[in-house]
């Protein structure tokens, strides 16, 4: 795997998790598959993505709490999301506040990139599908304790106007619904939050511009010591991501697709530190993670769906990427 793609959250949130184990009065220390995070943990993105969705896992059998997001995610305040917190605190208006996220998102949340996208008269955030789908507990803790921290910015009753997940239903979504204050839907196409242009100019009372410049140049700092984003290999992937249920896919069809020649595209993807066959492993093993935890499907059905012409093929990819059969996956990994 490519350095461009750290999809990593910051040892502060494991430490949240931690302590709402405690509130439980659980010994969270032997229950779960990672150590505690010292009480003064970094808050940069530093925690791998499957360590953090383990956790989660973990946590909700525990508790037996499948919501376990919905819940988490209130309990996240300022101090877990470091100097990008603090600087969303000085903004102006929700407006600010949200720009700024979206240009310093991976300082605390390098997992999908947030769009902010122009709808009607209003906004909706973005998190598509295309770059990846990190497990409906990941999801929905960061949608959650984003909409939460916004609540503690402006006003108790603050709620978007709609809110979707590209997660599976769950069995009830009554809860969510009440906690968000609007329409919620699940297994959409994207995970997207709307908001509507009078709640964008919802005034910060926290407002501070000299603070605020002084944690815009820290923010900065923070951020180009982060590795670079590769737009190549996103673009890779996606187009791969597409061709996988119809055929194999090879390089001279995702190089001409992009205007590019094979030996431009190989050229580019070798500068990147990669190849095309470990992109399309990389995408492969992705979806079919997704689809043991969160689906029934069948191996034959799966294996079909990322180009493998029979499952037998699909088993030993699986094997060579995880070191477990799918089968063994699917019960360590499957959502309860």
């Amino acid at each position: 795997m490519s350095a461009p793609h750290r999809r990593r959250v910051p040892a502060s949130f494991a430490l949240a998790l931690y302590e709402h184990l405690d509130a439980k009065r659980l010994n969270s220390d032997a229950l779960l598959p990672h150590p505690r995070p010292p009480a003064d943990t970094a808050l940069n993105a530093d925690l791998p993505i499957d360590d953090w969705r383990a956790l989660l896992d973990c946590a909700a059998s525990h508790l037996n709490d499948p919501l376990l997001g919905l819940h988490l995610g209130q309990t996240l305040s300022l101090r877990h999301v470091g100097v990008l917190g603090y600087m969303i605190m000085a903004s102006r208006n929700l407006r600010e506040a949200l720009s700024r996220l979206n240009r310093y998102q991976r300082l605390v949340y390098d997992v999908t990139p947030m769009e902010i996208r122009a709808n009607g008269d209003g906004v909706a955030l973005v998190w598509d599908a295309e770059h990846g789908r990190p497990g409906p507990l990941v999801d929905e803790t960061a949608i959650t304790a984003l909409v939460h921290l916004c609540r503690g910015l402006t006003r108790r009753e603050f709620a978007p106007t709609y809110v979707s997940f590209i997660n599976p239903t769950p069995t009830s979504i009554r809860e969510y619904r009440n906690f968000f204050g609007c329409p919620v839907d699940f297994e959409q196409v994207d995970t997207v939050i709307h908001l509507d242009a009078q709640t964008l100019l919802e005034p910060l009372q926290s407002a501070d511009p000299a603070m605020l410049a002084m944690l815009e140049e820290q923010a900065e700092s923070l951020l180009a010591r982060l590795p670079d984003q590769s737009p190549l290999i996103d673009e890779v992937r996606r187009r791969v991501g597409r061709l996988l249920p119809e055929a194999n896919p090879e390089i001279a069809s995702v190089a001409e697709s992009m205007d590019l020649s094979v030996r431009t595209l190989q050229r580019q993807l070798t500068a990147a530190g990669t190849s095309f066959l470990k992109e399309v492993a990389a995408v492969r093993q992705e979806i079919a993670e997704r689809y043991l935890r969160e689906t029934r499907l069948g191996l034959v059905d799966i294996a079909l769906l990322l180009g493998y012409s029979e499952h037998s093929a699909f088993t030993r990819s699986f094997i060579r990427w995880t070191g477990i059969t799918p089968q063994a996956y699917r019960q360590r990994n499957a959502l309860r």
